[in-house]
């Protein structure tokens, strides 16, 4: 478990590592475990190298790389996938997905995985590393691996970084009836707010920022905050809380709700696809986000491709293609951003201390009884 702090410069759950490549190198070779097994071995079939010299190292090969459906899935399929095929002789299978992603690796054989390479949220990365479904990253064969911004990467080295995301306001600008500033407006000037509700994390994360009854979001890691969370939470006009997205943009259309709390990059496609109505956007300066983190799935035979792939995503090259094509933020401070992230997103290491980033591990222990409250809580709505 982590030690809570002071909210500027926090290195308590992620940022441990250090923004070199070696002291990354370094930790991860005192972890050990495998990197995947060799590419044409079975599952744990040795350890594996560097990635390859020859001009297309992989081909005749495939990597199954699964990563979340919708706009993040149509980006790699059509701008990383034959970027990296080219180069590699490789093929690189794009398979979206969601929630049974945990699921399908779950019920598949320990050596047949549905994929290589997968994307995880932060609890589906606390389950499956309880439940060993990750394999150990090598970092020693990521020359880029020292190019990762330090608030980004975990505690424990078993997934690699690509990309983030940050909430924001979303609204009907002739309805809002405000500028927004901070999430602490939504207790003194919002009216018919729509949040997150699916599940408890988002809001609650919001609601910890905003309450002043500990340092930024630590009233979510004690039970002694958790009562300013909720009683914050009580505090907003709260007009629906919404299980998906398309809830919540119906609900805005539709008069329902004036606002509502979601992604950043999301919210911009759906603006760029909108004619019903003016969509407003807005990050407050201390936000809630998310990491994009990629692991290697247990009993791969393809350790040494998606290495080199991994490798290849870190790269400043790739990482400004899929920054041009999404407006997330990237891992690499060399990363070339599009004008709305630029001026939206926090992108450097001082500004990423004030995006709240879940610690799974670090509120699993009271993540039951925090849904029961969340679930009281939305059926007064």
């Amino acid at each position: 478990m982590s030690e809570h702090g002071d909210d500027r410069g926090r290195t308590t759950r992620r940022a441990v590592l250090g923004a070199t490549g070696a002291g990354i190198a370094g930790l991860s070779g005192c972890l050990g475990g495998s990197s995947g097994g060799g590419d044409d071995g079975g599952a744990g079939g040795g350890t594996t190298t560097g990635t390859v010299d020859s001009a297309q190292p992989f081909r005749n090969k495939t990597l199954r790389f699964s990563t979340w459906s919708g706009t993040n899935a149509t980006v790699f399929e059509e701008e990383i996938k034959p970027a990296y095929e080219e180069k590699t002789g490789g093929t690189l299978e794009i398979v979206p997905g969601w929630s049974e992603i945990l699921a399908k690796i779950r019920a598949a054989p320990a050596d047949s995985p549905p994929y290589d390479l997968t994307v995880t949220g932060d609890r589906a990365h606390y389950i499956g590393l309880q439940s060993d479904l990750w394999e150990q990253i090598d970092f020693d064969q990521l020359d880029n691996a020292g190019v990762i911004k330090q608030n980004l990467l975990r505690e424990d080295p078993i997934s690699v970084p690509l990309a983030y995301g940050v909430m924001c306001y979303a609204y009907d600008e002739a309805a809002i009836g405000f500028d927004p500033g901070e999430w602490s407006d939504l207790t003194t000037e919002a009216e018919d707010a729509a949040l997150p509700g699916s599940y408890f994390t988002n809001s609650l994360q919001m609601a910890s920022i905003v309450s002043e009854e500990m340092p930024f979001d630590e009233e979510l890691y004690s039970p002694e905050g958790h009562d300013a969370i909720f009683e914050t939470l009580r505090e907003i006009d709260t007009a629906t809380f919404y299980t998906g997205a398309q809830d919540m943009w119906t609900a805005i259309s539709q008069g329902v709700a004036t606002l509502g709390q979601y992604f950043f990059a999301y919210s911009l496609k759906k603006r760029q696809s909108t004619d019903s109505f003016d969509i407003g956007l807005h990050v407050p300066e201390r936000t809630t986000g998310y990491i994009d983190d990629y692991h290697l799935v247990r009993g791969t035979s393809r350790g040494e491709m998606a290495h080199d792939f991994l490798d290849f995503m870190l790269s400043a090259e790739m990482q400004t293609t899929y920054a041009q094509n999404f407006n997330m933020g990237m891992v690499n401070p060399e990363t070339d951003y599009p004008s709305a992230t630029e001026e939206n997103v926090p992108l450097d290491n001082e500004a990423l201390a004030d995006v709240s980033f879940l610690e799974w591990a670090d509120v699993a222990q009271y993540a039951e009884s925090l849904n029961e409250r969340f679930n009281e809580l939305k059926s007064e709505v």
